[in-house]
C-alpha cells in the first residue's frame, strides 16, 4: 500500500520537526518535512490548484491548510493525501463521499454500489482501484474487442490496395517490391491500449496483496497488447469512438481517472500527480440535485441547472450575463428557486450573518427577479449549531430567502421529503 495520510477539509497541516521543539502543536495531522515540504511547494506554485492548499506561519510554526477540495492527491514520491469531507467521523466521511460521488456528473463513480461505499475499512485509492478491476474483468470475461485498422507496407505480393504514388516513391529501385495499403483486425487499438497503460501503472504501485494479484493476472489476460506511445493521442482517438466500443465506456472513465488526468472541477494544465480531486461544493450540489429530481413531490417540475435568463436583457441587440441556479421548480403558477452551498453555518452568530456570504444574496436576489421567483432557498449542510431553518430573509413585500439545512447522514429521500413539505407550506 502507498504511503497514505488522511485528512478532513479545512484540516491543518503541521510538520514532525515542530513536535520536536514544541509540545501542544494545534495541527490535526502531522507529517515529515519532506512531505510538508512537497505541499508547501504546491501551494506556493504559480500552477497550482486554486484553494486547495494554503500556507500559513502561526506563532513561528508553519501550517498548511487543505481546503475546497476533498479526494486524493497523490505526491512525486508516491505518498497519497487522502482528504475527507467533514461529515461525522473519518469512516463515516468516507463512506458518505463515496455516496455522494456516485451522484457526480460525468464519472465513472455511479458503480459505487453499496459494497464500496460501506467499505470504510479501505483507502479512496483502494477502492477506486477496485471498482477499476471489477469492471475491467467483466469486459475480460466478455472478450477484448477488436478492430480493423489500416497498414501500409511493402510486400512482396499483392494485398489489399496497391499505392502508385507511394511505389514510385519509395521503390523505385525495388521492383521486387509493392506499396500497398491492407486492413487488418487487432486488439492493438486506442481502448485497449489505455487499459493496458493504466494495468502497468498500477502495477508500479503498492497494494495489497490481492489487489496485486488481480493487476497480473489481467495483465497478462492482454498480454498481446502494448501500452499507449501518446495518452492524450489516445484519450482523444477514444473520444471519436464507434458503438462498438461502447461496453468499454465505463472502464475507460475509470482508466482516464486513475491515470490522473482527470481531477474533477479542477482546471486544465495542473500536474499529472493530481489524482481524483473533486470541489465539495459540486459533490453537494450533484447530490442534492439528484436527491430533488429524483424524490421531490412533483418531479415534472423540477429543472436543474437552467439557463433561460440572464441578468442583462440587452447590450447591443444581445443578452449577457447568463443566470444558471442550481434548481427551479415550477408548479401551479409559482416558482421556487434553490441553490446549494457548501458551507459551515452558525445559527448562533446572527451579528455576523450566520457565515452566509453578502454575495449569495445578491446572487439569489437576481435569480428571484429574474425567474420570477418569490420563495428563495439557500441550501446549506447541517450541523451542531445548524439543524433548523434560519429566521426568513424578506428582500421586499414580495420576495423572500430561506437558508435551510440539509443533513447528509440521513437517507437522500428523507431530506429531500422534509425539504419539500418546508417548501411548499409557503405556496
Amino acid at each position: 500500500m502507498p504511503s497514505l495520510i488522511t485528512v478532513v477539509e479545512n484540516g491543518l497541516i503541521g510538520r514532525s520537526i515542530d513536535v520536536k521543539e514544541r509540545s501542544g502543536l494545534s495541527a490535526d495531522v502531522i507529517v515529515s518535512d519532506p512531505i510538508f515540504e512537497a505541499l508547501r511547494q504546491l501551494a506556493f506554485d504559480a500552477d497550482g490548484i486554486d484553494g486547495l492548499l494554503t500556507f500559513s506561519v502561526q506563532k513561528g510554526h508553519e501550517y498548511i491548510r487543505v481546503r475546497n477540495y476533498v479526494g486524493l492527491l497523490t505526491l512525486s514520491d508516491g505518498t497519497q493525501l487522502e482528504i475527507l469531507p467533514k461529515i461525522g467521523d473519518g469512516l463515516t466521511s468516507r463512506s458518505m463521499l463515496l455516496t455522494m460521488l456516485r451522484h457526480l456528473e460525468h464519472g465513472p463513480f455511479r458503480t459505487l454500489t453499496s459494497a464500496y461505499t460501506n467499505a470504510t475499512n479501505l483507502p479512496l485509492w483502494e477502492v477506486f482501484v477496485t471498482a477499476f478491476l471489477d469492471a475491467l474483468e467483466a469486459l475480460v470475461r466478455q472478450g477484448i474487442q477488436r478492430s480493423y485498422v489500416s497498414v501500409e507496407s511493402n510486400e512482396q505480393f499483392w494485398k489489399g490496395k496497391f499505392q502508385a504514388t507511394r511505389q514510385q516513391r519509395e521503390n523505385a529501385q525495388h521492383a521486387e517490391r509493392l506499396a500497398v495499403v491492407y486492413d487488418v483486425l487487432t486488439a492493438n487499438v486506442p481502448h485497449n491500449r489505455l487499459l493496458k497503460t493504466t494495468l502497468l501503472y498500477l502495477r508500479q504501485r503498492n497494494h495489497s496483496p490481492g489487489v496485486q494479484q488481480r493487476i497480473r493476472q489481467l495483465d497478462w489476460a492482454m498480454n498481446e497488447i502494448p501500452v499507449c506511445e501518446s495518452i492524450p493521442d489516445d484519450l482523444k482517438m477514444v473520444r471519436r469512438t464507434t458503438r462498438i466500443f461502447a461496453r468499454y465506456e465505463l472502464v475507460l472513465r475509470w482508466a482516464e481517472a486513475l491515470l490522473g488526468r482527470r481531477a474533477y472541477g479542477v482546471k486544465a494544465g495542473q500536474t499529472a500527480d493530481l489524482s481524483l480531486l473533486f470541489p465539495m461544493e459540486r459533490v453537494f450540489e450533484d447530490y442534492v440535485s439528484h436527491g430533488i429530481r429524483r424524490y421531490w413531490p412533483i418531479a415534472d417540475a423540477v429543472a436543474v441547472q437552467e439557463s433561460s435568463a440572464h441578468l442583462v436583457d440587452e447590450h447591443i441587440g444581445v443578452p449577457k450575463f447568463k443566470l444558471r441556479p442550481d434548481i427551479l421548480i415550477r408548479h401551479n403558477g409559482q416558482t421556487f428557486v434553490l441553490d446549494m452551498k457548501w458551507k459551515e453555518l452558525t445559527s448562533r452568530d446572527h451579528a455576523r450573518n450566520y457565515g452566509i456570504e453578502q454575495s449569495d444574496l445578491y446572487q439569489l436576489y437576481a435569480y428571484g427577479k429574474k425567474y420570477g421567483a418569490n420563495e428563495l432557498f439557500l441550501i446549506y449542510p447541517a450541523n451542531e449549531t445548524f439543524q433548523h431553518p434560519l429566521p426568513v430573509f424578506d428582500y421586499d413585500a414580495d420576495t423572500r430567502l430561506h437558508v435551510v439545512p440539509f443533513t447528509i447522514l440521513n437517507p437522500l429521500a428523507n431530506e429531500v421529503e422534509k425539504l419539500a413539505i418546508y417548501a411548499l407550506s409557503f405556496r
